[in-house]
């Protein structure tokens, strides 16, 4: 069964919406960087995200006991 949260409507399948805090000069720089490669903001942040992530080793969680 599929269906749609507000927050991925309109979007491409695996994308999702979400709201960050971040400092100004960060912001600053990011809006600087998408405009002289000519990307969109949200093409720089997914492009450093996957950068950082990719350094990361993914730790497995243990789930949460919920008794």
């Amino acid at each position: 069964m599929t269906f749609n949260k507000t927050s991925e409507k309109g979007l491409q399948e695996g994308w999702t919406r979400a709201t960050f805090i971040l400092r100004r000069d960060y912001l600053k720089r990011l809006k600087a960087s998408a405009y002289w490669e000519r990307k969109k903001i949200k093409e720089v942040i997914d492009e450093a995200l996957g950068l950082y992530l990719k350094r990361k080793r993914q730790k497995q969680r243990r789930p949460i006991d919920n008794r």
